[in-house]
């Protein structure tokens, strides 16, 4: 009891010698108004009391995350589950945004957050068990993908110089490879099975209602250089170089196509907010699975790897699990048309995607989520 009671007294001061230069005091406060597990950790900031994210998760048993490039946390124990922004006052809890009333702040190096927040909504205790926004299965098992046939019907995608169309291409390869997965036990769900046009916000919204494991959309690239080719495998984020933001308007211009298209506006910041969360939360397992298929695309095709990516694909947006979008060629290169236009080839390609897959499954599976 006694070395418990050092060790408290102990973290107590360090942080307090943490906190003590800058623009933020530690206010007095109502020893009935706060939890006494977050009364000595309140610092005033802006005229707003704040407490350290990390000692709210340590003193109510959470698990922490923080990804240092989009700068956003989020943590989770047995019975919830929030999402926070870096300079936002939303938060996600479930599949819910909910305003914190203050924005969560960078102080000292820690992420702070609201201690009525905190107080009201992070150290209760719920009955109900509250879930990742995108759904596990029991035993960590994924069996359900959406396969994604880009373009389609109006919206011909991409042209090759032979005349080859990006929506005849995607469609064999997407049947192709839901083929190969039902194979492997996967419950497989194609947005689209014909050659017909599909708005870009309903491809995913499939995903959505059908509570899938992951969203695969298969597309083929172009380029204003002939010489451009390779494979590659993108997930969504911003670009991170002036080809993938090109390649990123270039696939959202079927836009053009849907009457009364959602486009993003001041009306709908909440949720842009909850997008901007979700597809943080699967940004790992989005990158994951990328990387598996554009390892085996390396070991199985015969052209050139041009890796992973990231770019704000609207296909993308909005899914509430992990979701990639392939390139599987330049159809505006002749020796890449040529090739894709090869039902070989083209098999080749939804086998790649396939194994890829399977091996995200098999680590996924045995490592329970990536969580050993």
């Amino acid at each position: 009891m006694k070395k418990n009671f050092i060790y408290i007294l102990l973290i107590a001061f360090s942080l307090q010698l943490a906190f003590l230069p800058g623009c933020a005091t530690v206010p007095k406060v109502a020893p009935h108004a706060i939890s006494p597990a977050l009364q000595d950790q309140i610092v005033k900031i802006n005229n707003a009391d704040y407490v350290p994210l990390i000692i709210v998760c340590d003193r109510f048993d959470y698990k922490w995350s923080w990804d240092t490039v989009a700068r956003k946390a989020g943590i989770q124990n047995k019975n919830n589950y929030f999402r926070f922004s870096e300079g936002s006052r939303f938060a996600l809890t479930g599949d819910k945004v909910v305003n914190m009333g203050f924005p969560a702040v960078i102080y000292r190096g820690a992420l702070m957050v609201p201690v009525s927040f905190a107080q009201e909504k992070i150290a209760v205790q719920q009955d109900t068990v509250c879930h990742p926004v995108y759904s596990v299965k029991k035993d960590y098992l994924l069996r359900k993908v959406v396969v994604d046939a880009g373009h389609g019907g109006k919206d011909p995608g991409a042209i090759g110089r032979c005349g080859l169309l990006e929506k005849d291409v995607a469609l064999d390869i997407a049947i192709r490879l839901a083929d190969k997965l039902k194979k492997e036990g996967f419950d497989v769900y194609l947005t689209r099975s014909s050659d017909r046009f599909i708005a870009l916000s309903k491809r995913v919204q499939i995903a959505n209602d059908k509570s899938a494991d992951f969203f695969v959309s298969i597309h083929v690239n172009a380029a204003k250089m002939k010489n451009a080719k390779g494979f590659e495998v993108y997930y969504l984020s911003e670009a991170a170089d002036d080809a993938a933001r090109k390649l990123a308007e270039s696939e959202n211009a079927s836009l053009k196509f849907e009457e009364g298209s959602y486009q993003v506006n001041s009306s709908n910041n909440l949720q842009c907010i909850l997008w901007d969360l979700v597809s943080t939360e699967n940004r790992t397992e989005s990158i994951q699975l990328a990387g598996y298929i554009s390892d085996q695309a390396r070991k199985r095709l015969w052209v050139r790897q041009r890796g992973v990516k990231s770019a704000g694909f609207y296909v993308l947006k909005g899914a509430r699990m992990p979701a990639i979008l392939v390139e599987t060629g330049f159809i505006t290169n002749l020796d890449e048309e040529a090739k894709l236009k090869r039902p070989d080839y083209r098999d080749a390609i939804a086998d790649a995607i396939a194994k890829g897959i399977l091996d995200y499954r098999q680590e996924y599976e045995k490592t329970e989520g990536f969580a050993r």
